[in-house]
């Protein structure tokens, strides 16, 4: 590893990101790399990933009919990290592969079957469920529930569901 601590978080984020090979919300990010692993500190990844988008190494971008910002590792960052590849230790590169490897497919989930809820002003509460993918929402449905802890069961639930909703409401809807 490099003398640079700064220099070494960089390169544990571009790692990071080019393993993913998807965009991240910046919360799954700083999860990724902070909390779940203790690979950055997380005052210290908030200070590197802005300097990476400074620098051009990460962009955000937005979903269209979204709120959600997405980060995305750009040309000049896989140059970067390919070219600083070995100041990662083996060990460290192997552990985040590791971790990408058993856990892609929860963290892309997690950002394509969106799901969140609110309170209207009757006392009802609308939850509101996406399925997404990383250029536009493909489905967004609302519902209209009694109770909080329905609203927060439908929530909940909603990551698990998703995909067998789709299926369901695709082939009614599309496969006649």
């Amino acid at each position: 590893m490099t003398d640079d601590q700064t220099t070494n978080n960089k390169l544990v984020v571009l790692f990071v990101m080019e393993k993913f090979e998807m965009p991240l919300t910046e919360d799954a990010l700083l999860s990724i790399c902070c909390t779940e692993n203790n690979w950055v500190r997380y005052l210290y990844c908030k200070q590197v990933l802005n300097e990476l988008i400074k620098s051009g190494f990460i962009v955000r971008t937005t979903l269209p009919g979204n709120n959600v910002s997405l980060l995305k590792i750009t040309a000049d960052g896989r140059s970067c990290i390919a070219y600083f590849y070995n100041e990662l230790p083996l060990s460290l590169r192997e552990e985040i592969t590791a971790f990408i490897k058993n856990n892609r497919l929860e963290y892309r989930k997690k950002q394509e079957f969106v799901s969140d809820f609110y309170r209207n002003n009757d006392g009802t509460f609308t939850v509101v469920l996406k399925i997404q993918d990383l250029k536009k929402v493909l489905v967004e449905l609302k519902l209209i529930v009694d109770s909080r802890a329905l609203a927060v069961s439908i929530r909940n639930s909603w990551g698990e569901t998703a995909p067998d909703f789709y299926r369901s409401v695709h082939e009614i809807l599309l496969d006649n």
